[in-house]
């Protein structure tokens, strides 16, 4: 299903039409300005994953699983059925509930989603082609039945060839969204709060990129490519894969873990996103000094992690200040590890928020 598209950037009209881009580092849902999204590499979330679960010692696809349904409960509550939109979701037509998922599947960059089977409050039954994980796909998908129908479901899915098979049947002689978990959405809730600073961001200051004069969404954007024939976003310098989805999942299922283990995680996500960085980046050309540094304060301006104030460097350090960071040890890293490439060496890293808006960050070869 073709995403309509500005007549002058070619980027998705949704891009602009359902999200804000104030200019502040933030990317923000129109209905939930406490919403911010993020552009990042696909592979980040499996990298990550794994990393904790060896550190932990334990499987956090519970984890995941209680946050995936969680956060797709959260979203559709507030941008898909929003306002009074949920008050009469029995009377809604069906099919354009799910062509709007769709659309929002391929502009997220999840995969390729068809539906094959719908009985109304009893089974749906899809297919996804290049899901960049499935695990989040497919409780995604259990996690829409059940807010439609109101009921909980069973899952089940299968590969075949290149392809899922997604089927979600109503759970016989279940209540209203009895498997919700409580403590998982106020993970999230919690996450988003942290993120969007209670919707206290701080202003831009500056802008290191231009934008769209018709739909506004900075020019920094334009380096990606959607594709809707494989439901992908795709980079046009790198061909590496992208997707666009919630910040604040990756966070609360963070402080899930957290919770449940009493282990402060944020030093480790640190140091896991620093060396997945820097091997991301060992496959790509070398780029001069001034260029990497600059195209990294446009990129995490223009995909969401934060508005770069201040950006000094030179041989061996580098400095820079972000207003609005989209998660502290996450930022962190990917600049320790786009320094120790530039620089060929292991970074020594010091870092301290002035203000829980703020983050400065100091980097030199150790």
């Amino acid at each position: 299903m073709a995403l309509r598209r500005c007549e002058k950037c070619g980027l998705p009209l949704r891009l602009s039409k359902g999200y804000n881009w104030p200019g502040n580092g933030t990317i923000l849902a129109r209905h939930d300005p406490y919403m911010r999204m993020v552009i990042f590499e696909d592979g980040y979330y499996p990298s990550i994953w794994s990393e904790l679960e060896n550190r932990l010692g334990l499987s956090i696809s519970d984890a995941m699983i209680r946050g995936q349904q969680a956060s797709t409960w959260e979203y559709m509550e507030n941008n898909i059925l929003y306002g009074g939109r949920k008050y009469l979701l029995h009377r809604l037509p069906v099919n354009l509930l799910i062509k709007r998922i769709i659309n929002e599947t391929s502009l997220f960059g999840f995969g390729k989603v068809s539906v094959v089977k719908y009985e109304r409050g009893k089974l749906l039954v899809m297919k996804v082609k290049y899901p960049f994980d499935i695990i989040s796909v497919v409780w995604g998908v259990k996690g829409i039945f059940e807010l439609v129908e109101g009921v909980a479901a069973d899952l089940a899915w299968h590969e075949e060839g290149d392809e899922y098979t997604i089927s979600v049947t109503q759970k016989a002689g279940s209540k209203p969204h009895e498997n919700i978990d409580r403590s998982a959405i106020k993970a999230m809730k919690d996450a988003r709060s942290e993120l969007s600073f209670d919707g206290q961001y701080l202003a831009p200051q500056g802008e290191r990129c231009s934008r769209c004069s018709l739909c506004g969404v900075p020019s920094g954007v334009e380096e990606l490519e959607w594709r809707e024939d494989e439901g992908g976003i795709y980079s046009r310098i790198t061909g590496r894969r992208f997707i666009y989805t919630s910040g604040h999942i990756f966070v609360g299922v963070v402080r899930d873990l957290e919770a449940r283990t009493g282990r402060e995680l944020g030093s480790f996500i640190l140091e896991a996103t620093k060396f997945w960085q820097l091997r991301e980046l060992q496959k790509t050309r070398v780029v001069p000094q001034p260029d990497a540094y600059d195209r990294m304060a446009k990129q995490l301006l223009a995909f969401g992690f934060g508005n770069v104030w201040d950006l000094s460097y030179g041989e061996g350090h580098l400095e820079i200040t972000i207003a609005n960071p989209l998660y502290v040890p996450r930022v962190v890293g990917r600049i320790a590890g786009l320094f120790e490439y530039v620089e060929g060496r292991e970074a020594e890293i010091n870092f301290y928020s002035p203000e829980p808006r703020l983050v400065k960050v100091e980097v030199k070869t150790a």
